[in-house]
Order: C-alpha cells, then structure tokens, then sequence
C-alpha cells in the first residue's frame, strides 16, 4: 500500500506541475466510442542523436469513452530494444499504462529536441507498470541529458505514467503562450507525421530543477504512428 500512495502522490505532483488545472473532458470522434492506435518502428528521438545506439519500438493502445463527465481511458502496451552500432542488443524496455485518462487534447509544449513547441497534442496521465533487462546503460536521453537508463533488474516495478499522442504532428517555432487563448502562431507540420510517446516517469539522477521541476524524466519509446483508427 504505501509503494502505491506514492506512486498516486507521485502522479498528481507530476499532474500540478505540469500545467493540469482540471479535467478537459474530450470528444472521440462522432459516433464512436473507441480509438486504436499503434506505432511500429524506430524511436524518433534516440537514432541519429546518439549514434552509438539505434532504438526500436512497438506500441499499441485504445482509448475509450468515459461517459457521463468522466473523461476518456487510456490503456497502452510498450516495449523499446536498443542495440548497439554492432546490431546487439543492449537494453530492454518493456511497459504497461494500465489506468491512464486523456485529460487535454489541446496541450501544447517545447520539445527540448528539436527546439519548437508541438501544439494541439493529447495528454494522457496515469498509472502503469514497467520493466527493464538488468543492464546500467548510459547514454545522451533523447539529446538532452547524459543518464543512465533504469535499471528494475528485470522485474515489473509500479510508475506513475505519461502519453502525448500528436495526431496532426502540428508544431509552431513561437511560443504559443505569447498569443491569445486559442490562437497560435504559424503553424507547421512535422515531415515524420502524428507520433506517440508512452512513458514512466522515472527519476535519473537529473537536476531537481530540471525536467518536471523535481528531476524526473519520462523515459519510453517515441515512435511514428502507423495505425489511428475510430470504431
């Protein structure tokens, strides 16, 4: 019980800080109450940053409604390999969003990859389980900060979770929060296209001061969407 309260205080600390105020209850496409979405692929982050490693990814999950006021569930699978320059394996992920709620469909933030703000995102908080290989692998995260990667030894620990899924892969190069409430500067779009990030929220060692403002990293595979469907 108490692993448990501290991953929930965990996640709403991590909620306040963010940014989520309340509920934005959103609407799923008209006349369907579920969405399946799949990304298969390499990390769009890790390969080409760190060419020491190469990641590849799988993710799958469904959100569905949540009726009455309540807003939209969230429920992923992910798992991340990542290989050395040599082809072998080194490093293992694997994950679960159990109980996620997609909170926002309209978040929008500055990736510190690629230096724009990604806009009109939806944001999925909760709670999950993830695993790793027993392996103490170091590397540049998504070309930010040198970590090492966690290490659960091979067993399921609980973490609290984090989804972004840009179904538009809209982004702007000006800050947003400098334009009026739904209004946002010129819009481009990312050659990639739509992307999906499901992720733990783990703590790397990192400065307090630095990722969610108390030195925690969401650490999970970031791939192209390559199935979003409404049934």
């Amino acid at each position: 019980m108490k692993k448990k309260s501290k991953v929930i205080k965990t996640l709403i600390a991590v909620s306040f800080l963010i940014g989520i105020i309340a509920f934005i209850t959103p609407v799923l496409a008209a006349g369907s109450n579920r969405i399946l979405f799949m990304a298969i692929g390499d990390d769009l982050d890790i390969n080409g940053d760190d060419l020491a490693f190469i990641a590849t990814n799988l993710i799958t999950g469904k959100i569905e409604s949540g009726g009455g006021d309540e807003p939209p569930t969230v429920k992923a699978v992910f798992h991340q390999r990542i290989y050395d320059e040599s082809g072998k394996k080194v490093y293992a992920m694997t994950g679960m969003l159990k109980d996620g709620y997609l909170i926002n469909t309209s978040f929008y933030f500055l990736c510190p990859i690629y230096g724009f703000w990604f806009i009109n995102v939806s944001q999925v908080v909760g709670a999950g389980v993830f695993k790793t290989s027993d392996t103490d692998l170091g590397l540049t995260y998504r070309n930010w900060f040198d970590i090492t990667m966690p290490n659960t030894k091979g067993k399921y620990v609980e973490a609290p979770m984090l989804m972004l899924l840009s179904t538009t892969a809209e982004y702007c190069v000006e800050d947003p929060s400098t334009y009026p409430p739904g209004e946002y500067p010129e819009v481009f779009i990312l050659p990639g296209g739509p992307w999906v990030l499901v992720a733990a929220l783990c703590d790397v060692g990192i400065p307090m001061d630095v990722g969610f403002g108390f030195g925690i990293l969401p650490i999970g595979p970031v791939s192209s969407l390559t199935k979003y469907k409404a049934i």
